[in-house]
């Protein structure tokens, strides 16, 4: 029989991949799917951060942009109303009477103010004079609303929650976490601001902001854990590294195609060189 009759070709075997194992966490990092303590440290870890945030952004620029007299009755720039009363969107008095929209500021009788309360409307000082009357039952004071400091409460929460964005990469990190994360510090400003002004926000102004300073806050934020995904790529470690505990710096997807490429190349070789030793074989 002639000697190639008897070679046998032995299939090209796939490269194998039992070299690649992910990178190994730390062994007092918590990996299980469900945490309780982890989930409630990242919630209240956010939501202080946020807070921190706004505090240090919104006190320089009231002081900056809004009136300095109408912020005086407010508790002036650094009362924590700033932050927790959603009033604030909207410029309107938080411990006055607000005035109607174009009327000036000032007192007027406990009789005008009582009806124009019980009507949900805004009262306008100098619509008629202060009569003796109103002197016997009492003076209450209107103050005019502040367009301006409703403009930089604005300015500041958005501020913040773009500031938001390094505690969620930092904290949370998953890409898939980020919006539960994102919209949970929102329900609980809800919740707060509502305790705190003792009604539920209605201001469109409040609302439109809250919204969009959130969904910038999620886009970006998966963008950039995605993309540190990405570049993290896969882990490569030695053939039993898993079980004893080793892990090594991470390397990109390119790197892994490229060292898969040369084991091929090298089989493929080796392949060729058992097909030629045996064919020597046979012609002996």
């Amino acid at each position: 029989m002639p000697p190639a009759a008897r070679l046998s070709f032995v299939p090209a075997r796939l490269p194998s991949i039992s070299g690649i194992v992910p990178q190994l966490p730390p062994t007092k990092f918590r990996v299980q799917g469900w945490d309780p303590i982890l989930i409630i440290s990242q919630i209240v870890s956010l939501q202080a951060l946020h807070y921190l945030s706004l505090s240090l952004l919104m006190p320089p620029l009231l002081s900056l942009f809004a009136s300095p007299t109408l912020l005086a009755y407010e508790g002036g720039p650094t009362s924590i109303s700033m932050i927790m009363d959603w009033r604030e969107f909207s410029g309107s008095s938080t411990v006055a009477l607000a005035a109607r929209r174009g009327e000036l500021g000032g007192l007027v009788g406990l009789g005008s103010a009582t009806a124009a309360a019980a009507a949900k409307a805004g009262v306008g000082a100098g619509v008629k004079e202060v009569t003796m009357s109103d002197l016997v039952k009492g003076l209450v004071r209107v103050v005019e609303p502040d367009p301006m400091r409703g403009w930089v409460v604005a300015l500041a929460w958005i501020l913040a929650s773009l500031v938001d964005i390094v505690p969620l990469y930092t904290l949370v990190r998953r890409p898939t976490h980020i919006l539960d994360f994102s919209l949970t510090l929102i329900f609980n400003h809800l919740i707060l601001t509502t305790y705190y002004s003792h009604a539920f926000p209605t201001s469109p102004f409040f609302w439109f902001i809250i919204t969009i300073s959130t969904v910038t806050q999620i886009v970006l934020a998966e963008q950039c854990c995605v993309k540190r995904e990405m570049d993290e790529g896969f882990s490569i470690a030695p053939q039993g590294a898993a079980l004893e505990g080793w892990s090594t710096p991470a390397v990109s997807s390119s790197r892994v195609m490229e060292n898969s490429h040369n084991r091929r190349e090298s089989e493929s070789v080796e392949l060729m060189g058992k097909y030629n030793e045996r064919e020597r074989e046979g012609n002996r």
